[in-house]
């Protein structure tokens, strides 16, 4: 039973400060990372890691810096945000698919509420949280939506309220994913659904670049996911998955991309940073990194395909039923 998986795993954590999230397990491997001071503690028996040491609050709160979400909310250049923009309408007709007519949903982590947002004008009750009050503005004024930057413990909702809560990809940023999904069992009504990605720490594009996977993203990331540390770990807090899928048109031929092109040194995700604004490079550097692009840009998509066919693509995305009482 789920109960007695949790209370095994705690049981564990009490004996000994690293033990693995998803399993239970206490045995580790060491990997290098691409940020000096950090690495990756990944677990023997089911592939789960942390990052070690944990980034502090201070840092994590310069992580999340207005460059992180972009000038005024807009997070990439305007080719890119209408991309991303188009693939979240059809991530919102994917989510209406299954789920009944004037669902009420929550997104935990809900950015700047752009899926929101279009599940909202496909008539549901849209409800979200963010822990960055920046990122929360452009949320707030999107009708439909009420956002609550509070901790989720501390925002006052009802108990099997929800039909439907979303982690898109949030869960890996979480200190305690273990702890926030049995919140979101407690906030699901009965055969709630809890859909939910995160970057695929067994994919192919990850086993391939090591330490230069644009996903691994230390700065922010204090969990990394595999397929089966995830399903254990959903197991365990009462859900049973009932989709899996590792594509994604907006994650998966970019983080193969970016992540040759970091394998080749030529910097630091420096495309990423470029469709981001963060940086400004001189003309000719700019210019390496586009042509670049365009010549990859195919290959990338393809591998992608391929990996994902293999069921190792780039991200874990999964629907969960709540199934069983904790």
């Amino acid at each position: 039973m789920p109960n007695r998986e949790i209370q095994a795993i705690q049981l564990a954590k009490d004996m000994t400060s690293e033990i693995c999230l998803a399993c239970g397990a206490a045995r580790f491997s060491v990997a290098a990372t691409n940020l000096s001071g950090f690495h990756l503690k990944r677990c023997e028996q089911c592939g789960t890691a942390f990052t070690d040491p944990k980034p502090s609050s201070e840092e994590l709160e310069v992580s999340y810096s207005r460059s992180y979400y972009g000038p005024e909310n807009v997070k990439f250049v305007s080719l890119v945000e209408g991309i991303v923009g188009w693939i979240t309408q059809r991530r919102a007709r994917w989510i209406h698919q299954k789920i009944k007519p004037h669902s009420r949903i929550l997104e935990i982590g809900c950015g700047r509420g752009l899926l929101l947002g279009a599940l909202a004008r496909l008539g549901h009750e849209c409800h979200g949280s963010e822990r960055s009050s920046l990122a929360a503005k452009r949320a707030q004024s999107t009708v439909g939506i009420r956002v609550y930057t509070a901790p989720l413990d501390s925002c006052n909702l009802e108990k099997s309220s929800f039909d439907l809560v979303i982690l898109w990809h949030v869960l890996e940023h979480l200190e305690r994913p273990d702890q926030t999904l049995i919140q979101v069992f407690q906030l699901l009504g009965d055969n709630g659904l809890l859909v939910l990605e995160v970057p695929n720490l067994s994919s192919l594009q990850s086993q391939l670049s090591g330490k230069h996977w644009l996903h691994l993203d230390i700065e922010r990331h204090l969990f990394h996911f595999t397929a089966d540390g995830l399903r254990k770990l959903l197991k365990a807090t009462g859900f049973s998955v009932v989709e899996e899928g590792t594509f994604s048109w907006e994650q998966c031929p970019f983080g193969v991309l970016q992540s040759l092109l970091n394998s080749l040194g030529l910097g630091s995700n420096r495309l990423y940073k470029l469709l981001k604004r963060e940086i400004v490079l001189p003309l000719p550097r700019k210019l390496l990194q586009y042509g670049l692009c365009a010549i990859l840009v195919l290959p990338a998509t393809l591998f992608a395909g391929f990996e994902s066919w293999l069921g190792r693509g780039g991200v874990i995305r999964i629907a969960a039923r709540k199934t069983s009482g904790i």
